[in-house]
């Protein structure tokens, strides 16, 4: 988390409308899974569910990160994002407010900073940078999840 999601989620901070970097920062941040699961001599998905379970952001990320590994999402345990594609995401006008939230209709204010944005299958609007760093927050909150 420190070596590689910490400096990932500050650099998509700075440039929140570098696409490549929005995706490496959602891969990186949802194969933290795959350490937990390492240590812990567990399976990958399973902890992938129990993270999810507690950071319920860590489904979307996880959708992104597969989507642009894969172009298009076929197999997720939240349904609703099923479908997802990697061009979905696109450069678009960042969240209508500070949690990283827009407008229930997906609207923002039109003097927004662009930013990465997602509207997954579900007909959410996401403001990637923001999601990634609500995961990356909620990750280290966590110490039975960080101090593993």
């Amino acid at each position: 988390m420190d070596e590689l999601a910490g400096p990932l989620c500050r650099r998509l901070e700075g440039e929140p409308t570098a696409y490549d970097l929005a995706i490496a920062t959602c891969i990186i941040l949802y194969h933290f899974a795959d350490v937990v699961a390492h240590v812990r001599g567990g399976k990958a998905h399973e902890v992938a569910d129990e993270i999810a379970a507690k950071v319920p952001d860590f489904h979307t990320v996880r959708a992104i990160a597969n989507a642009g590994k894969h172009v298009e999402l076929t197999r997720h345990p939240k349904s609703e994002l099923i479908g997802l594609r990697a061009e979905h995401m696109v450069r678009g006008k960042g969240a209508a407010f500070s949690d990283g939230s827009y407008f229930a209709d997906n609207v923002t204010w039109s003097d927004m900073p662009d930013a990465v944005v997602v509207e997954t299958p579900d007909g959410r609007l996401h403001d990637v940078p923001h999601l990634c760093a609500r995961v990356f927050k909620d990750l280290c909150a966590d110490a039975a999840l960080f101090q593993v």
